[in-house]
């Protein structure tokens, strides 16, 4: 089973939704991989799928593998809302956490991360999903591949004031 990353954007009203009743964050984020209906909820963005690359970017955007408080630390971090539904809670960042998370995205100059992005050095760090042998191609095209879409989205929400919902599963 692979560890996935997914990154959910909120509206203002359904972050306060969130902050009244937090068991409902498991429902939502449930409801957003396509098992569950939350339409009391109002209606969803969809959510971004980082697949299997969400700790390389962490790592990339961190320099550890555990890091939750630095600015580019909002994959791994947030408050914890709800039950398990997987690999811990899903975690929530409000509109001042989103528009940090947002400006430090924007701020990354990828293509020198790249640059200086040491594979061996990940896989020894632990990285999860590293691929073994030589295919440091391969994984910066899945860097390059995911950055975009998350810096994006994340811009996106917030522009509009909003949150985000975090998790594993």
């Amino acid at each position: 089973m692979s560890m996935l990353c997914y990154v959910l954007g909120l509206s203002p009203e359904q972050i306060k939704a969130l902050r009244v009743k937090p068991s409902l964050a498991t429902d939502v984020a449930m409801a957003a991989m396509g098992e569950g209906d939350v339409s009391q909820f109002g209606s969803l963005q969809e959510a971004l799928d980082l697949q299997k690359s969400w700790h390389m970017l962490h790592y990339l955007f961190t320099g550890s593998i555990d890091d939750t408080r630095s600015h580019g630390a909002a994959l791994l971090s947030g408050e914890e809302l709800g039950e398990d539904i997987g690999y811990g809670p899903v975690r929530l960042h409000g509109e001042k956490a989103t528009a940090e998370f947002a400006r430090f995205l924007e701020s990354v100059d990828l293509e020198g991360r790249l640059a200086r992005m040491n594979v061996a050095e990940m896989a020894n760090a632990g990285v999860y999903s590293m691929p073994d042998g030589d295919e440091e191609d391969g994984i910066r095209e899945e860097v390059g591949y995911y950055f975009p879409q998350l810096r994006d989205y994340v811009v996106r929400v917030a522009q509009k004031q909003g949150g985000l919902l975090t998790w594993l599963s």
